[in-house]
């Protein structure tokens, strides 16, 4: 049988198809078709049983999705920025059609409970991932790791509209001094410590043009993980599956202080240590617990998506 999942063509970001590759994981081992997010309204193929999840959407305008998509939503997320499209009454009649809705956050399932629709705290679907499907189980993970700590805090010309190029162009300057001046510390307070890290990035240099790039660049990324002991990132599609794989894990909470962040890190931030740069300062990166109250949403969220694709 062939099963639906999600990725995102356009995205600079890893972490979408992180995300995919943890339902592909789970499925296996069913094929799979990869669908595009913000286009499941121009689906045309046969009917398709397609795991519905991560962060929705760019294009609120596309939504909802076809009806020959016969969605499962788990780990799901609507963002702030977008969510008066999703309150609309077409959007409720469809995830009424399809409820219950298993919310990657509180955020999201709040909202929808407060408009009539059934739903509940799935967690995320990325705290399924086993490290062993990424590395040699005989191989000890080790060394420091780090993915994108400073990373909403590096500064970007908006090109946007005129008023957020005027507005973003007069700030960059002093917000690209802080960004640099947070970054050195961060490195020499490393280096102080005589801790060698591998740095990697999450977010690419252009956009993924094809699912087979995203797949492929998300599986790199994974490796990458497995084989370390600890981390050090302020993305959460790399902190949840590094969770998952049993590394020590410390999140850096700068530049998240934004609506549209809490409402999906908040509830995430119970499976690691989350602090400010301050903070992290005063760590000790080999003290830190390995974190297991995951296991309790990983097993329903195997046990939901097993039970959808047998009906």
């Amino acid at each position: 049988m062939e099963i639906g999942v999600l990725g995102y063509i356009g995205s600079r970001n890893i972490g979408d198809y992180i995300q995919t590759m943890a339902v592909i994981d789970m499925i296996y081992p069913n094929s799979y078709r990869v669908l595009d997010r913000e286009t499941l309204h121009n689906f045309n193929g046969t009917e398709i049983k397609t795991i519905i999840n991560g962060w929705f959407m760019e294009n609120p305008k596309n939504w909802p999705p076809n009806e020959k998509i016969s969605p499962l939503f788990i780990s799901f997320h609507i963002n702030p920025s977008v969510e008066k499209e999703f309150i609309k009454p077409a959007s409720l009649n469809y995830l009424k059609k399809h409820e219950p809705i298993g919310c990657r956050d509180t955020y999201t399932k709040n909202l929808l409970q407060s408009n009539g629709i059934k739903s509940y705290y799935s967690s995320c679907v990325t705290t399924t991932f086993d490290r062993k499907k990424y590395v040699d189980s005989s191989i000890e993970p080790k060394g420091v790791i780090v993915i994108g700590a400073f990373d909403r805090l590096n500064p970007k010309i908006d090109f946007t509209s005129i008023y957020r190029l005027i507005l973003s162009t007069v700030s960059f300057p002093i917000k690209k001094l802080k960004y640099l001046l947070k970054k050195r510390s961060f490195e020499n307070h490393l280096n102080s410590q005589n801790i060698e890290a591998k740095e990697y990035n999450q977010i690419t240099n252009r956009k993924i043009l094809s699912h087979q790039e995203g797949l492929s660049l998300a599986n790199n990324m994974l490796k990458e993980i497995a084989k370390s002991e600890t981390l050090i990132t302020s993305r959460i599609h790399a902190a949840i599956p590094a969770m998952a794989m049993g590394l020590r894990v410390i999140f850096i909470n700068e530049g998240l202080s934004h609506k549209n962040h809490k409402s999906r890190i908040s509830d995430l931030n119970n499976f690691y240590i989350s602090v400010s740069l301050k903070e992290f300062f005063m760590t000790n990166l080999e003290t830190l617990e390995k974190v297991t109250n995951h296991k309790v949403y990983l097993k329903k969220i195997k046990e939901t998506i097993k039970k959808f694709i047998n009906k």
